[in-house]
């Protein structure tokens, strides 16, 4: 029999782990496109994403600033490069008070986040969004008295799956990494990232209906559908 993961500290990911990113991302472009271009208000998910996949990664990389970051990806969605930096601040601003606003929990969120710390385990969130955003949108999920730390890659300098990231993680919860154990739904950032960092990983498959399993050839120490399976698969050390 596969003993469960031991460890002292679990460590979570944020978007579409924790959180609906993809409910909340699509209420809010729709939301901007129809303040903004309501004719082109069906295409205001694709846009949207658009825009996040061409500026994204140049700010995870630190090769645009927060600031520089928004202000792109707000002209880009809108099809709109002649927006001034205040417009286009304004725009992105809109479109995040929108998406805090529509942020909800899975419904297995708060269930195992409340089941773990009367357990005693110790939590901490990880995440590759954005120091602002992540803070506000765990502030009103109601997240954030559960975790000891915040940690996103604006404040880190560095983004998942690098391994300094984890390294930073641990060291603000003064434990090993071996001691900590990382549940995430992307693979590659994710159960992979912080696996090659030297932690244990749980990957998240929303998607899938599966019992947890056990997996190591992957470089992922367990998979699970739900947090509901999580208790499972780990044990306090």
């Amino acid at each position: 029999m596969i003993k469960p993961i031991q460890a002292k500290m679990l460590m979570f990911d944020l978007d579409d782990t924790l959180v609906d990113d993809g409910i909340a991302t699509e209420t809010a472009a729709k939301a901007l496109f129809g303040k903004y271009r309501p004719s082109q208000a069906d295409d205001a998910l694709s846009h949207w994403k658009r825009a996040l996949k061409l500026h994204y990664p140049a700010f995870l990389q630190g090769k645009l600033s927060a600031a520089e970051m928004r202000q792109a990806r707000a002209r880009e969605a809108l099809q709109d490069k002649s927006l001034s930096a205040d417009a286009a601040e304004q725009a992105f601003e809109y479109f995040m008070q929108q998406y805090i606003d529509a942020t909800v929990l899975y419904g297995d969120t708060l269930a195992c986040l409340d089941q773990l710390k009367q357990q005693g385990w110790r939590l901490a969130l990880v995440s590759n969004g954005p120091e602002d955003m992540q803070q506000r949108k765990v502030r009103a999920a109601g997240l954030l008295d559960y975790f000891e730390f915040v940690l996103t890659a604006e404040a880190a300098g560095v983004a998942k799956p690098k391994a300094e990231i984890f390294q930073q993680a641990a060291q603000l919860a003064k434990l090993e990494l071996s001691q900590c154990c990382y549940v995430g739904d992307n693979l590659v950032n994710d159960a992979q990232g912080s696996s090659a960092a030297g932690m244990s990983s749980v990957w998240l498959q929303r998607s899938k209906s599966c019992e947890p399993e056990y997996q190591p050839l992957e470089n992922v120490n367990w998979t699970i559908a739900s947090l509901n399976q999580l208790h499972q698969c780990i044990g306090l050390a």
